[in-house]
């Protein structure tokens, strides 16, 4: 969320760089987030390499980035696959009031339209972010094997880049990590990302971002 708002939402530091997300898939995470976690990364992966291209095809990130940085915003939703498990709503979801952060998201808009859970929140999000494939193509890759496929190439390329700790990214091979104490260091965590990654456009001779913070 951090990352988004420090960096990737703004569209000119987007556009000048190639972003990939990967998914460590942990024991620890499935005992925390519980069995959903699998088809929260499958939608995600879907809507990054698409619908039948395979792991490493990508789709348009100016619309699969967005569509996942939507999932994450209404992420206490994703944990129920109906409306009647929980007395939570999108908008309770979208303002944070539930994160261990208290981190809010920044879709706002037709927010009493969207049903919260992990089917909803999907549609909800395809709805505002996807153009290049189907909500009915989305939902069905979800739950196929080759979503299945994505998973396990996302998670094994996750653990060996960065050996299972799951707050990092790479700008071309340097490693920006964050420590345990979350809470306290993601926002500079975030300044970080954005300042390595306007360096590395510089040095490489491409036309540095207006967002950029020099």
């Amino acid at each position: 969320m951090t990352l988004h708002n420090k960096m990737l939402g703004y569209s000119d530091v987007l556009d000048s760089i190639f972003l990939s997300v990967d998914y460590c898939m942990s024991p620890f995470s499935l005992d925390e987030h519980g069995r959903n976690l699998i088809y929260v990364n499958h939608y995600e992966l879907c809507a990054e390499h698409g619908t039948s291209g395979g792991y490493g095809s990508y789709m348009p990130q100016s619309e699969w980035w967005p569509f996942v940085h939507c999932m994450y915003g209404l992420q206490d939703c994703l944990n129920y696959n109906s409306t009647t498990q929980t007395n939570q709503t999108c908008s309770g979801a979208e303002s944070g009031v539930d994160d261990d952060m208290a981190l809010s998201g920044t879709d706002s808009s037709d927010l009493d339209d969207c049903e919260c859970s992990l089917h909803g929140v999907a549609e909800y999000c395809a709805d505002q972010h996807l153009t290049s494939i189907t909500k009915s193509e989305l939902h069905s890759c979800a739950y196929s094997e080759y979503a299945h496929d994505l998973a396990a190439k996302s998670k094994k390329y996750a653990e060996a880049a960065n050996g299972g700790d799951p707050l990092w990214i790479k700008v071309d091979n340097m490693t920006i990590s964050l420590s345990k104490d979350e809470a306290n260091e993601i926002d500079t965590w975030g300044d970080q990302v954005l300042a390595a990654t306007c360096i590395r456009i510089k040095e490489l001779g491409g036309a540095v971002p207006s967002s950029c913070p020099f």
